[in-house]
């Protein structure tokens, strides 16, 4: 069974071939060959082979129009390389959605604990705390609805 796998792979590499010769010699012995006849031959003709570029059915260029494997690859090098850049783009834009959200929802929360009521604090020039007035607390209402407006919208 083994030793028929080197004819089988022969037969196989028969149409890959570029063109095949037949002729007739001196004795009426017709040979075949890749190789063009000698030149005292009686009779000669060169064989239409099918190679594998023939054999397309799809509208494919023939062997010679194809692209070459450098142009393959570098066409290959730059739809990977756009692909990542459309990658990398996407991540940063959804990082800095994510960033607005999370940034509108402190402002938000910010504003609604001010307008709550209760008693606002700052941290002084010293580190102590200090109890904002009416005016005081309705300014920084004020700006914490500016802030929410921003990241929110």
């Amino acid at each position: 069974m083994l030793r028929f796998v080197p004819l089988a792979l022969c037969i196989l590499a028969l149409p890959a071939s570029a063109e095949m010769y037949k002729w007739t010699d001196e004795n009426g012995s017709v040979h075949y060959s890749d190789q063009p006849p000698p030149p005292n031959v009686r009779k000669s003709e060169a064989l239409k082979t099918h190679t594998l570029a023939h054999h397309s059915t799809s509208g494919e260029k023939p062997a010679a129009a194809q692209k070459s494997a450098a142009e393959l690859e570098m066409e290959f090098r730059k739809r990977r390389l756009e692909t990542a850049e459309a990658e990398a783009k996407a991540q940063k834009e959804a990082k800095a959605e994510g960033e607005k959200k999370e940034n509108c929802k402190r402002a938000t929360g910010q504003v609604s604990a001010m307008q709550n009521g209760g008693r606002v604090t700052r941290y002084g020039p010293n580190g102590e705390q200090v109890f904002l007035t009416d005016d005081e607390i309705a300014k920084a209402v004020a700006e914490a609805k500016k802030a929410a407006d921003s990241w929110c919208h």
